[in-house]
Order: C-alpha cells, then sequence, then structure tokens
C-alpha cells in the first residue's frame, strides 16, 4: 500500500481514532463474520447479514461502505514508493482481465470512505496478493506489514485454497532481506510503534518474514528491466487467477429465479452422491433462461473462485466451445489456445489440465434435442470436474433435457421461476427508462405502469397464466422510444396492439425467439402446429368428449399413431403443452404467445407459397392478388374472422379448391352477396360459428366434406344441401341452433357417424333415419318437439351412444327381434330407456 505521506490514506485525526479501538473492532483479520459464505460446494448458499442483506446482494449495495467488487481477487500491496510499479502493474493486469484492487483506483478505495475495514475486506476477498518488498515497505508506515499479517493468516486458514503470496523484491534483495541486521533494524520501528498501538504483535509480524522466506518469490534484480519483471508477476498471476468474467445483469436485479435454482441444487446435494451435480432449466424461448444462467454466473463467481464458463449451444462451435472452457475453467496459456483448430487437440487439453481439486460452476445453455448437441453435452457432462462442481443444463423443453438420458434425472429438471409482479414491474421500468430518475417521473402513475405490465402477462399452455420477461423488454423498449409522456403513453397503448400491423411479421423481437425452435419443425410438423393453434374446430364444436385425434387423422391423412408422434414432438419442444397422449384428446394448451405468433405467420404474404391465410381485418390484397385462370395450390387453410370476413365478398372461391379446413366466426348477414362455397372441391372440415343468418351456405357441392359444424348459430331456420352425393360427411354439428325447423336431406347421409342436434328446440321432427345405418352417435338434449313426436330409433340398429333429455317421462319402443349395440345411454333421471336396457353394457 501506500505510505501516509504519498497515498493520501494515512491516520488522520478520525483514522487514528478509529486505530485506537480494541482489535474485536478496528482490525478483525479473520473470515468475515457480516457475510459468511458456506463452503464452494454448497452452491452460493449465502448467510444473511445483521441487515437482512445476504453477501452477494449487499456486493450490489451503492450504499454499502464495506463491500467490494466480485472482480477484486489480486491485493497490490506496497510502501508507496513504488508507486509506478506497482501503477503500470495494475495496467498489465487489467489488459489481461485480471482487475486487483489498488488503492489508488477509487473503486478500490472511494474518496471520502474509511479505508480500514475496505482493505482488510479485499485481503479476505483475494486470491493473490502481491507484496512489493523495499526497506520503506517494512520501515515507512505500519500499513504494508499490517496487509502482510492479514495475508498470512487467510493462507493459513486454507493452505490449499487459500490467499496466495507473491513476494517480490524490487528495490531489496533476497540477500538483504534474510541479513539479521535488517531484521534487528525492522523490529526495532516495530516495537516503537507497538508502545502506541497495543494491537502490534511483534510474534506475528516476526511469523510474516519468515512465511516470505519460503516462498518461491519474483526478484528484480539491479539492472534488470522493470518491464520482463511485470511481465513475469502477471504470467504468475494468471496461473492463480482466472480471467474475470460478467455479463450485464443490472435489469435483473436479484430475482427469485436464482434463488430457485440455487435452491434446486443445494436440495440435490444433499440427496445426490454424485460428485457432479447436474441441474436441468426448461422454459419456452424469450422466458429467461440464459439471463437466469448469466446472472448465476455472476453471483458464483466469487464462491468457485472464478471458474465459471457460460456456453451456449448453437451460437459457436464445439471448438470455440472447448477453447471457451479451456479459457475460463483450466490456467492453460491463452497464447496456446489462439493455435488450437482442432477438436480433439482441445478435448485432450481440457481432460489434461482439468484440476481435480477445484470446482467448477458451468452452464451449457439452450440444448435441443439436434443429435450433435446432445453428443457435445454430453462430452462435457462426462469430462470429470471435481467434487463439488456444478453443471446447469438448459432446454426450451422437458423432452430436450431428457435427451441427455441417464446424465440428467427428471427430478433435478424444474421449470423456469416465474416473474413475480413486483419483478416484472422493475424489468418493464429498466427498459422504458435509462436510469432512475427518469423511471422516478411514473411514481404518481401506477395505474399506468399497471396497465403496461398487464400487457405481458400471458396464458400457458398449462392454463395459468405469467409476465413474459421478453414481452416486458419489447414494450418497455417500445414505450421510451415515444419518451415519458402519461398522455402519449396512453394513446400509444390503445392504439397499438402488441402484436398489431406495426410489429407483427419475421422481424417482431418476441417472434424471432420463437421461430428458431417453429423453422426446426419439418413442413408437415408446421401444418400440424397450425392446425392447433388456428384452424381446429373449437372445443365447444364437438360434444366434451370428442376426439381431436380423428379430426387430426382427417384432415392430415395419418394414421392416429403418426399423428401422436407429431404431437409427442411438439410437446416435447414446448410448442405445446399435452399432460398425456392416448385414449380420447379434447385439447391441447397453447401459450397465447405461440398463438399470437401463428397469427402473424398466416397473415397474407407471398400468395404463391402460402399454406394458410387467417384474417381477422379485411384484406383487399387478397382477393386483388388472385391469381388468374388457376387457383393457389399451396394453400389447404383458410378462417376468418370478425372483419376478416368482409374479404369474402372480393374472393372467387373457386381459386382456393385446395383448401381442406375453412372457418367462418362472425357476422356473414353483413357480406354483400351470398357465400358460395362449391368451389371448394376438397373442403374436409367446415365451422361457421356467430352468424345471424336465417340460411347457412349451401352444402351440395361439397362432396369431400367430412365434418361440418354450425353450432350456436341461433338465426338459422333451414339448412340447404344435405343430398345423397355427401357421401364423406361423417359429423353434423348443428347444437344451439334454436330457430331450425327441419333438416331435410339428413336422411340422406348414409356415412354420417355424430349427429348433434342438442338445443333445437324448435325442430319438431325428422325425417326418417333408417338408412344412416353407419350412425354411431345421436344427441338431442333440449329437443323436447322432436322427442314428443319421436315414436322409434329402431331402425338405427348400429347406434352406440344417446344422448338426450326429456322434462316428462319417455319410452322408446323398440324390436325384439333386432340385434342392438347401444352401450351407453345418458338420460337425466326418470327417463325410461325402455327395452334398450336390456342392452346396455354400462350406463
Amino acid at each position: 500500500m501506500a505510505s501516509t505521506s504519498s497515498s493520501g490514506r494515512g491516520p488522520c485525526k478520525r483514522n487514528v481514532a478509529a486505530l485506537m479501538e480494541p482489535s474485536s473492532k478496528r482490525l478483525n483479520l479473520e473470515r468475515a463474520n457480516n457475510s459468511e459464505s458456506i463452503n464452494v460446494g454448497d452452491f452460493s448458499k449465502t448467510v444473511e447479514t445483521d441487515d437482512g442483506m445476504s453477501s452477494t446482494d449487499s456486493c450490489r449495495n451503492p450504499k454499502c461502505n464495506h463491500v467490494l467488487e466480485h472482480k477484486h481477487k489480486i491485493f497490490l500491496s506496497h510502501s508507496g514508493a513504488q508507486k509506478d510499479f506497482v501503477e503500470q502493474l495494475c495496467i498489465d493486469l487489467e489488459g489481461c482481465d485480471r482487475y486487483p484492487f489498488f488503492d489508488k483506483r477509487q473503486c478500490s478505495l472511494p474518496i471520502v470512505e474509511e479505508f480500514p475495514k475496505r482493505i482488510f475486506d479485499a485481503i479476505r476477498q483475494c486470491q493473490v496478493g502481491v507484496v512489493i518488498l523495499s526497506e520503506d515497505f517494512f520501515m515507512k508506515t505500519k500499513w504494508p506489514m499490517l496487509e502482510l499479517v492479514a495475508m498470512v493468516k487467510e493462507m493459513n486458514m486454507d493452505r490449499e485454497f487459500g490467499c496466495k503470496i507473491i513476494p517480490v523484491f524490487y528495490s531489496i534483495s533476497l540477500e538483504e532481506y534474510c541479513d539479521p541486521k535488517s531484521h534487528g533494524r525492522w523490529i526495532k520501528q516495530w516495537e516503537t510503534w507497538a508502545k502506541y498501538d497495543k494491537r502490534i504483535n511483534i510474534e506475528e509480524w516476526k511469523n510474516a518474514l519468515r512465511v516470505l522466506r519460503r516462498i518461491n518469490s519474483v526478484i528484480k534484480n539491479q539492472g534488470r528491466n522493470e518491464v520482463k519483471c511485470r511481465k513475469e508477476i502477471v504470467e504468475a498471476i494468471s496461473h492463480l487467477v482466472l480471467p474475470e468474467i460478467r455479463w450485464d445483469d443490472s435489469h435483473v436485479g436479484r430475482l427469485s429465479l436464482c434463488k430457485v435454482i440455487t435452491q434446486k441444487n443445494y436440495e440435490k446435494q444433499h440427496d445426490s452422491k454424485a460428485d457432479v451435480r447436474v441441474v436441468g432449466l426448461y422454459g419456452m424461448g424469450g422466458i429467461g433462461k440464459t439471463t437466469a444462467c448469466k446472472a448465476l454466473c455472476n453471483d458464483l463467481v466469487i464462491q468457485f473462485k472464478g471458474r465459471v464458463c457460460y456456453i451456449e449451444f448453437g451460437s459457436m462451435s464445439k471448438v470455440e466451445s472447448l477453447k471457451e472452457m479451456l479459457r475460463r475453467l483450466t490456467k492453460t496459456n491463452h497464447d496456446i489456445l489462439g493455435q488450437l483448430n482442432d477438436e480433439g487437440q482441445c478435448l485432450d487439453l481440457l481432460k489434461r489440465h482439468i484440476d481435480q481439486e477445484r470446482p467448477v460452476f458451468l452452464c451449457l445453455d439452450n440444448i435441443s434435442d439436434k443429435p450433435e448437441f446432445i453428443r457435445h453435452a454430453t462430452t462435457y457432462l462426462k469430462l470429470g470436474f471435481a467434487k463439488g462442481s456444478v453443471i446447469l443444463v438448459t432446454a426450451r423443453s422437458l423432452g430436450e433435457l431428457m435427451c441427455l438420458n441417464s446424465n440428467l434425472h427428471q427430478s433435478n429438471c424444474i421449470i423456469m421461476p416465474e416473474l413475480e409482479e413486483s419483478e416484472a414491474r422493475t424489468l418493464f421500468l429498466n427498459h422504458a427508462f435509462s436510469n432512475k430518475h427518469a423511471a422516478a417521473e411514473v411514481n404518481n402513475r401506477p395505474d399506468l405502469i399497471s396497465s403496461c405490465v398487464q400487457r405481458c402477462y400471458y396464458l400457458k399452455g398449462d392454463g395459468t397464466f405469467h409476465y413474459h420477461p421478453l414481452a416486458l423488454q419489447v414494450l418497455g423498449e417500445l414505450l421510451g422510444c415515444v419518451g415519458y409522456d402519461s398522455r402519449l403513453w396512453e394513446e400509444h397503448l390503445q392504439k397499438i396492439d402488441m402484436f398489431s400491423a406495426e410489429l407483427s411479421g419475421n422481424d417482431h423481437p418476441v417472434f424471432s425467439i420463437l421461430r428458431t425452435s417453429y423453422d426446426s419443425l419439418s413442413p408437415e410438423v408446421q401444418m400440424l402446429f397450425m392446425d392447433i393453434t388456428l384452424f381446429v374446430p373449437s372445443p365447444d364444436c364437438y360434444n366434451v368428449d370428442w376426439n381431436l385425434y380423428d379430426w387430426l387423422c382427417m384432415v392430415h391423412g395419418l394414421r392416429v399413431d403418426e399423428i401422436i408422434r407429431q404431437l409427442a414432438y411438439l410437446n416435447k419442444n414446448s410448442l405445446v403443452d399435452i399432460s398425456e397422449f392416448g385414449g380420447r384428446l379434447s385439447r391441447i394448451g397453447v401459450h397465447d404467445l405461440w398463438r399470437e405468433f401463428s397469427v402473424a405467420e398466416a397473415k397474407v404474404g407471398k400468395l404463391r407459397d402460402q399454406r394458410w391465410v387467417y384474417l381477422a381485418k379485411a384484406c383487399p390484397e387478397l382477393g386483388e392478388n388472385s391469381p388468374s385462370g388457376r387457383c393457389w395450390e399451396n394453400l389447404k387453410r383458410m378462417c376468418f374472422i370478425n372483419d376478416g370476413l368482409m374479404s369474402l365478398d372480393e374472393l372467387n372461391l373457386d381459386f382456393f379448391c385446395n383448401v381442406t379446413v375453412l372457418k367462418l366466426d362472425g357476422e356473414l348477414s353483413l357480406l354483400d352477396r351470398a357465400i358460395d362455397l362449391g368451389g371448394l372441391k376438397n373442403l374436409k372440415s367446415l365451422e361457421v360459428k356467430n352468424s345471424c343468418n336465417r340460411k347457412l351456405p349451401d352444402l351440395s357441392k361439397l362432396t369431400s366434406l367430412r365434418v361440418a359444424c354450425f353450432r350456436g348459430n341461433d338465426k338459422v331456420d333451414t339448412i340447404t344441401g344435405l343430398n345423397s352425393k355427401l357421401t364423406n360427411l361423417r359429423i353434423l354439428n348443428l347444437a344451439g341452433c334454436r330457430s331450425l325447423r327441419s333438416v331435410p336431406g339428413v336422411n340422406e347421409l348414409i356415412a354420417l357417424e355424430e349427429l348433434n342436434l342438442s338445443g333445437c328446440d324448435r325442430l319438431e321432427k325428422l325425417p326418417s333415419l333408417g338408412k344412416l345405418v353407419n350412425l354411431r352417435r345421436l344427441d338431442i338434449f333440449n329437443c323436447d318437439s322432436m322427442i314428443r313426436h319421436l315414436k322409434t330409433i329402431d331402425d338405427l340398429i348400429y347406434l352406440e351412444e344417446v344422448r338426450a333429455e326429456y322434462k316428462k317421462r319417455k319410452r322408446f319402443r323398440h324390436s325384439h327381434g333386432r340385434r342392438r349395440t347401444l352401450t351407453t345411454l345418458v338420460a337425466p333421471d326418470g327417463f325410461s330407456t325402455g327395452g334398450f336396457q336390456r342392452h346396455l353394457q354400462y350406463m
């Protein structure tokens, strides 16, 4: 350290008083008891200080006077006379990404702060202490020796991993240092100081001299170049201290996610017998996994003595990843790394240079089920790190993590912890404002900030909600560009939806994250995903236990096992959420952001290549760009909702003959002309909802139609086009069409398997259904008028399920000579099943 006269931090009156306090208060050279860390194997489990702040948090607190930056792992001690040499040494070290505690740096000793505790906190934290020895070091002031004694105590506490001391004989030779006459001269001066400071222990100081004599040192002989001397010191330190590595996580703060991940590892430490602990973290893109990794690397850099490394899969080659691990986790000379370009060489060097005694913290971020990623991750997991090492692996889904097989158990995987509302608010403000003073302006409008934050509160696939970090960032930066003005913000929130035309498309910041997963899908699986998010019939269009597999198999022309395989792939990659496979599947969970992504993906673009169209607003260019004399060959799915229905006025649907799925949701009566669906010769699935028209579109020419759903159109009083040519129609749903009085032609639908007339309470009778030999299910709930006139359904010999309700007791007659296959009859109490009872297998 600098001397009293040269450093400006000598014992002024206030500091003299501090130095005269009892030793327990003045110079506590034992490990700090206000921020004590459990051993490195405990993965940064910290003990709170008296004021409730953890050691990690207090390092970040600008109000804390005695806490140091993580990066100070080297302590430079000198007398002051060698100030120029030490200052250049500090610059050389900083150039190698090592940042020492040096009294001439304000980041080490800020102006106006009391320095004693800060100095000794630095010594307790450092991994290496460099002492620049000279006659002045022992004679000019007591501070250099106080620092040396503190380093020796730290070294003795943990000889293996404690502070390493590098003596540098700068302006004193080794012979002069070992000369008893020199010792006598120094001790005489120390005894003089001890008369005024009873805390100076002369025996401890003598012992420090003996310790230095035993340590291999750096010697600057007379005439030796100072540059070479500094280079030797830097090389020695580089082998002992790994380079400082930090990422900007100031916008994160102390998120609960770090606490959750840390706790998971702490539990695993006690449950697992493995020397190396592997923890998995998963969640959809943009939810903050990478931020969590980097924040943890920052927080654990001290706990793991700088041996922390972050590897992001997909952003660098395997050679680059191995070189990064060599750079961060070993003492390999960086000059050698520049010469390596072979994977085998890097791997061999890494295996040989891994320290078997020093634990590491390694993040393997964003792995996927790609074979090369799995191979690379498995290689890293088997490298043989020291006991107590922690490896955090992240992926977008649990299924991708499970591809690591025996290297990672499912019980050690956690879903990405969610932001609390206060954290979401802080994150938004961080992105909206460049400084705290600007953010303070909105304190009087908490309702406005809440309105912004709630726009980033999304429904997940499992039915719960959460704040999405990337969406908070995007909205914050968008409004931040406007500059804070409550009126402007309110106007922006009213006219701009997060995913409106101004922000939608491939360049959307949120969608660019999701696109990585989407683009990795094959065209067939992309079509399946778009069906699930946008085009599958609404859940209320079928009965409560309808089988979604059937619909997907029908429109894709695949077997159910193939559909299940593709759904499993989507589920594994976190694009959908399915609790289990097999049996009857009625719902698939999809995150709101994935739905919005699908809407943007289905906007009208390159029409020649377009495979789907989803319009919620009128789109004139859809009609204007209709091809001349031919159809859009690739277009297979169409959905028009709300104002998007207006586009139908301009369309000739003959150009869409390859469309197999059509959804219409909205007021068809506003159209200038009736919809002619006759050109949709390959249409398999048709859904019409929320129309106030009295008449449904004519179905007579839709000979490929297999599913027709008109549920809830309560103004419809007639349906046309049901005839014997519809030989593929399997499901007809007219539930909730309260004004419907007749269904002419339904008796001609010989392929019909399900007929739903629930809620058609004005429907008085049906044509004879005797020809419908394939009908398996009949739903006539709340059809009092029809049931009153219904004499028999005995002709439907293959009927398996009837759902009926009638306010009065009703007894169906049947022919005892026919074999019945009815297995389910759902009816209210008091409803008589008559002779059907003997044929029911269960009720």
